[in-house]
């Protein structure tokens, strides 16, 4: 059964790691904003600006009737589509795909503090994290904005010579792994967020997909539009809960939650249309937010990854210019 006994573990030094890594990332950003035009540290190149609708469902259990999901109800939604890459580089390359998507019509206590409107959702085609805490993902993402070399020199400096090669194993197994679009992939938040006094991770599920299109990878965008011309593409919004710290880390982020301990539960459906034409619409949505840290207190999210993620995306959107 879903537990409340999760912790969170805040290590010394932890909030002066963030700082220096915020710094870094915003200085990469702006040369790759000095190449591509302003834009996002990670996740530069938007693929699909869309609206949606979600609809949470009633009768939910005690468990997952916190923050959105404590009545039932319909709220407009708007989505962003990415590539996560710091580059704006072609479709067809590997690289990890992020569908984020902002809820609204909500309003209550902040995570941040005072009070929010809206709820926002990070999610990628991914089920867990590269690494247990964000300590060696700041510099890989910082040595792959430099260069592949860069990048492969950092693995063998940082791993060793058999290290290395396990590790880049391991990468490449993820960024190999054929993705098929965005309207027949699950989407997951590999992070955890609180749901009241539980703790759990998001995950979207198309409802009965259609077959992957022959050239998909060409144009992310162009695929989903495809798949949407005769309606909205619709997803399931699951929740998996937290059960113990063996099983079910708050803090290792790079551990599955297998679901056979933590199965998922249901509790909305998430219809999204076809990319808008609006161009004005399409700006908004480039120019604006998509944090995790956005969020109803219910919902605030948990470990340190996200917590670095606090502090590197506020500082990523004041160096762009976001709007929130």
């Amino acid at each position: 059964m879903p537990s409340t006994r999760w912790q969170e573990d805040f290590r010394p030094g932890e909030g002066e790691r963030h700082v220096a890594a915020a710094r870094d990332i915003v200085a990469m950003q702006r040369r790759k904003s000095e190449q591509f035009g302003r834009g996002r540290a990670l996740h530069r190149k938007g693929t699909v600006a869309a609206l949606g609708r979600l609809t949470v469902a009633g009768g939910l259990p005690a468990h997952a009737a916190h923050g959105l999901f404590a009545q039932p109800g319909e709220h407009p939604v708007w989505v962003r589509f990415s590539n996560g890459g710091v580059d704006v580089q072609s479709d067809r390359r590997p690289d990890i795909r992020g569908f984020a998507f902002r809820v609204f019509d909500v309003r209550g206590e902040a995570a941040l503090g005072g009070v929010i409107d809206h709820q926002d959702f990070s999610l990628i085609n991914q089920t867990r994290f590269a690494f247990p805490t964000s300590e060696l993902f700041v510099p890989l993402v910082l040595a792959a904005g430099r260069s592949p070399g860069a990048l492969l020199a950092w693995f063998f400096r940082t791993f060793g010579p058999l290290g290395a090669l396990k590790q880049l194993k391991e990468m490449g197994r993820t960024f190999k792994r054929r993705f098929t679009g965005y309207a027949t992939e699950s989407f997951s938040s590999v992070l955890p967020i609180a749901c009241g006094p539980y703790a759990c991770k998001v995950r979207l599920m198309p409802i009965a997909p259609a077959a992957p299109r022959p050239d998909a990878a060409n144009d992310w965008g162009a695929d989903f539009a495809a798949h949407a011309a005769s309606g909205p593409v619709r997803y399931t919004l699951q929740l998996q809960f937290f059960e113990d710290e063996a099983r079910t880390p708050i803090e290792d982020a790079s551990v599955e939650w297998p679901e056979s301990v933590a199965p998922w539960l249901t509790v909305g459906e998430l219809a999204v249309n076809a990319p808008s034409r609006d161009k004005v619409f399409t700006q908004q949505v480039e120019r604006g937010v998509f944090d995790p840290w956005q969020a109803l207190a219910a919902h605030r999210p948990l470990g340190e990854v996200m917590r670095a993620r606090k502090v590197v995306y506020f500082e990523s959107e004041k160096a762009r210019g976001a709007s929130m």
